[in-house]
């Protein structure tokens, strides 16, 4: 019989763990039905939970416009943006424009709406600036005065010869030029014939155009031991424009490359162009003709190397020490355009230094207004020196022409200004804080960058940039220097705004050209002066050229009428002046506040800065 034994071995981990597993969740179990019990504790209750507070419709109304707004500012940034595109972006920002215009001040005056629509304002200008904007290549250039020359033919008749010969020394009897010129040469007598025939209305608006600077330039050869005369060697070369550029990329009245700029001391870099300038290059000409007229004992052949360089014509000095320029014209050494450039110059000198002795009127010489000059050291905004001027920014780049950018170069510089607002200047220029003034960076740009990324980078905006820049699109090419404002005025574009380029819709403008004056303007549009200067806001009757004056339809309000007594659609001018608001404006032309946006296409919140121009409809 086998015995019964009790099996004492522990039993496994696993089945014990089993086993406490069971018995927590029988405890488990029990507890539970206990709370489920009538009798027993009430279950934890969650605080009800309150919904958020209702937003204002005007809060909401104002946000959605924004939300819009940024929508829209969001696809005008894109680099990639087609033309059709643009103009599709243009018209609903045109759309959104009236409607945001259209609500209650109480939604106009959201600031995130008021930001959204400033943003959107500059870009939509931006955007209609680009529509207009020229192709990418390179402008066309003016012909010069020379290739005009060239192509007349300049043979004359034995008989034409004669007579123009009698004229000539008939008025050397009268004045004198200071230097002898062959005035038998029929070359020379054939160009003095063709500036009194074909090319009369050329030849007189290039005197004209030159009557301001003559007498500072006259006096800057005699100072430099040149006679003044040849100044009028810049006749031919540029007919007196102070912007000409030639195919071969010579720049300025005087037609200097940028190599013989340098060497006779004009700066030529990125910040300025001292080419432009007429009076700094006229000192650099004469002494550029001087040093050739020394080396070479001839005017005729000084003049010969200013077209063509000094280097040819020493070579066949070096083997004949007396050759003339008319042999080196004998054995074909110079080109056609050189060799006709020598006596269309000397026939220059003969006509203008008497133009009434052939036939021209005396042209005016209209001297321009005394200047001073204020010395600046640091890179400076010019519409903010402009604004302590008292003048346009035109103005003050008129007087400064060597500038190539909307700011000052970052070294010394002297700034002309008009002398009778030296002083006013120099009070308000002193008050301008020194980080208000501008701080700029120099940025080469790099593949694969835009006007957008380079502005977040050094955070500022891309207008900023493209208005100090004078860049008439928003594209930049790898290797293309800009100036990035940075600072307080890189925070406000405004100080950077360009005239506009096109007139508001609904508003006439008429364009002033040299010789104009209001009583011509009034006689070519049917406007009486009064109305002229009424809408415009004159203080006087002096025009300047280039300066748009406004035009209004027939009918002019008797004296004595307000402003809302214009009738609706006739435009007027205002200049800001300080203290001025779009609200104060709305109520002393009786109209709104809504229609001055529409006309200026600028938004209710639109900071007004002094000088600046608005439409009034």
């Amino acid at each position: 019989m086998t015995p019964i034994t009790t099996d004492t071995r522990p039993r496994p981990a696993s089945f014990m763990g089993w086993a406490r597993a069971s018995l927590l969740l029988a405890v488990f179990l029990v507890a539970g039905l206990a709370a489920c019990a009538p009798g027993g504790p009430p279950p934890v209750s969650q605080p009800p939970v309150e919904p958020p507070p209702p937003v204002p419709p005007e809060v909401a109304r104002a946000q959605a416009l924004a939300e819009q707004a940024e929508t829209l500012c969001q696809r005008a940034e894109r680099e990639d943006l087609s033309d059709e595109e643009a103009a599709g972006v243009l018209r609903a920002m045109d759309l959104l424009f009236d409607e945001a215009l259209g609500e209650p001040p109480e939604v106009l005056s959201d600031p995130r709406l008021q930001g959204a629509l400033n943003r959107m304002a500059d870009l939509a200008l931006q955007l209609d600036l680009d529509a207009n904007a020229a192709p990418p290549e390179a402008p066309s250039e003016e012909e010069s005065p020379k290739d005009t020359l060239l192509r007349e033919a300049t043979f004359l008749s034995p008989a034409d010869l004669e007579a123009t010969l009698a004229q000539v020394e008939a008025s050397l009897k009268q004045v004198s030029v200071g230097l002898e010129i062959p005035a038998s040469d029929p070359k020379v007598l054939a160009y003095v014939n063709l500036y009194q025939t074909r090319l009369r209305k050329w030849f007189a608006a290039a005197l004209e155009r030159g009557a301001p600077y003559l007498p500072r330039m006259q006096e800057i050869f005699r100072d430099e031991g040149v006679p003044p005369s040849l100044v009028y060697l810049a006749v031919v070369e540029s007919a007196f424009h102070p912007g000409a550029v030639s195919r071969a990329r010579a720049v300025g009245m005087w037609q200097f490359v940028a190599g013989t700029a340098r060497r006779y001391g004009l700066t030529v870099d990125f910040w300025e162009d001292q080419r432009l300038d007429p009076e700094l290059s006229a000192r650099a000409s004469a002494r550029y003709l001087k040093d050739l007229r020394q080396l070479l004992g001839d005017w005729s052949l000084a003049l010969a190397s200013y077209n063509c360089g000094e280097a040819k014509v020493l070579r066949h000095q070096q083997k004949k020490p007396s050759v003339t320029f008319a042999d080196l014209c004998k054995a074909r050494v110079f080109r056609r355009e050189t060799r006709e450039y020598v006596p269309a110059i000397y026939a220059a000198i003969l006509v203008a230094s008497n133009p009434t002795a052939y036939g021209f009127a005396p042209p005016d010489p209209d001297p321009p207004e005394p200047t001073a000059t204020v010395t600046l050291t640091e890179a400076t905004d010019l519409r903010v020196l402009a604004r302590c001027a008292k003048v346009p920014v035109e103005e003050l780049q008129k007087l400064n022409p060597s500038l190539k950018r909307l700011v000052t170069p970052p070294r010394e510089f002297s700034l002309r200004i008009p002398a009778k607002n030296y002083d006013a200047f120099r009070a308000a220029f002193d008050a301008v804080p020194p980080e208000e003034r501008l701080a700029v960076a120099v940025h080469t740009v790099k593949k694969g960058e835009t006007l957008a990324s380079i502005a977040r980078h050094y955070k500022t905006s891309a207008e900023a940039i493209r208005l100090a820049n004078l860049l008439k699109t928003r594209r930049v090419s790898p290797g293309q220097s800009l100036v990035v404002p940075l600072g307080v005025s890189a925070s406000d574009p405004s100080l950077y705004a360009e005239r506009r380029r096109t007139p508001p819709r609904g508003a006439r403008v008429y364009r002033v050209k040299p010789g104009d004056t209001l009583s011509s303007v009034s006689r070519a549009t049917g406007i009486s002066v009064e109305r002229l200067k009424e809408l415009n806001n004159l203080p006087s009757d002096h025009l300047k050229p280039g300066q748009r004056l406004v035009l209004a339809a027939e009918g002019r309000p008797a004296k004595g009428t307000s402003p809302s007594a214009k009738e609706e659609g006739s435009p007027r001018v205002h200049h800001i002046q300080p203290g001025d608001t779009l609200w104060d404006l709305a109520r002393r032309y009786g109209t709104t506040v809504e229609k001055i946006c529409r006309a200026n296409r600028i938004s209710p919140g639109k900071r007004l800065n002094l000088g600046d121009t608005l439409i009034i409809p």
